[in-house]
């Protein structure tokens, strides 16, 4: 048995648990983590079908099937569906092969195309369609000791692009010329980018998704780098604050300040056990003292894996309590409107007396370059 096929394993087991007669997964990076493959299919219908026992089977456009049969899950049940006939045959069949009967729970995808599950519930009116979301959090939260290593070696390889990228810092770069760097950079290791570079410069770093542009880099701008990559499939994703030349605002040290001491607060609180709402209150706490809370406009954190974006999340409200192998982002920030912004971001593992980041910590006092 391989990975894959006990991770297929273990979902089969907890849905017999919780009485679920069926699992689809989309082209997502659920089917990623379960088979080792994924087929976005635009908008065509891509799904693996997981009956809570027997063999799971991928429906796929028939010019996906050849891949689909490759899988390192190993499936021998692939249906390849003709753009003519559509995929609702093939739904139907393997509903009827798995004996899905009345009143089944089915759980869906989060992210499979509203088309779609509409589609299945004209299909099949008796069954009940439940978000498949956290059933799969929970099979995905921890992570194996090889999947950490993975996380390892794609925070190394970031790490190595950001060092790389101040040295490109130069009066007049624009914000885009120094995201095709980062590109370049990133696939010049034979990696790939978890997400489009997200560069500020000056008064757009006060916008924590401000949208990579042509701003020019001038002296005494703030520069906030948001970069990520690949190894192995699994992501990583930093965020760096850093000043080019002497800080135009004089409150910019002072802030950057705040927000280290606020990540590092979040960080010295996680640990097995310690809920993810309690590591956003500390981080918040630090930031709301300094006066500052207003400006604190988003979660401290997310779970990352083979998803950059995945549970657990690190915000008020979410009393998951961590456990080791969990892998988050510690990402506190402070955004002036028509200013500055500030964000520190590390990835971190729990381990069983704290957590552990992934990558090389930042200075206690801004980088000024």
């Amino acid at each position: 048995m391989n990975d894959f096929q006990a991770r297929i394993h273990k979902l089969q087991t907890t849905m017999q648990a919780q009485g679920v007669a069926l699992t689809l997964l989309a082209g997502t990076d659920q089917m990623r983590y379960l088979s080792g493959w994924r087929e976005g299919g635009h908008e065509r219908f891509v799904g693996l079908f997981v009956p809570a026992q027997g063999e799971p089977a991928f429906v796929v456009p028939a010019m996906n099937a050849p891949q689909a049969q490759k899988t390192p899950l190993g499936v021998s049940h692939v249906r390849g569906w003709e753009d003519q006939n559509g995929w609702h045959p093939d739904a139907k069949a393997l509903f009827a092969e798995y004996a899905i009967g009345e009143g089944a729970t089915v759980l869906v995808d989060d992210e499979l195309l509203s088309v779609h599950l509409l589609g299945l519930q004209s299909l099949f009116p008796s069954l009940h369609f439940a978000p498949a979301g956290d059933l799969m959090a929970s099979l995905r939260q921890s992570k194996t000791p090889a999947e950490i290593a993975n996380m390892d070696e794609a925070a190394r390889l970031i790490d190595a692009v950001f060092e790389e990228a101040l040295g490109q810092l130069r009066e007049g770069i624009t914000e885009l010329e120094l995201a095709e760097f980062v590109l370049s950079a990133i696939r010049a290791k034979g990696s790939a980018p978890s997400f489009d570079p997200l560069i500020c410069f000056g008064a757009n770093c006060a916008l924590p998704h401000h949208h990579t542009g042509n701003t020019r880099l001038q002296k005494g701008d703030t520069v906030i780098i948001d970069i990520g990559c690949l190894a192995e499939h699994y992501a990583s994703d930093i965020t760096r604050t850093v000043c080019f030349g002497t800080p135009r605002d004089p409150d910019v040290a002072k802030v950057y300040q705040i927000v280290f001491a606020a990540h590092w607060a979040a960080r010295n609180h996680a640990a097995p056990g310690i809920t993810c709402e309690a590591v956003d209150a500390a981080a918040r706490e630090v930031i709301t003292k300094a006066g500052y809370g207003e400006a604190f406009l988003h979660r401290t954190g997310h779970g990352i894996g083979i998803s950059t974006h995945e549970p657990p999340y690190i915000v008020a409200g979410n009393n998951l309590p961590l456990q080791e192998g969990m892998c988050f982002s510690v990402e506190p920030g402070i955004y002036l409107a028509g200013r500055f912004g500030v964000r520190i971001e590390n990835i971190v593992t729990v381990i069983n007396d704290g957590v552990r980041s992934v990558n090389a910590d930042e200075p206690a006092e801004i980088r000024i370059v």
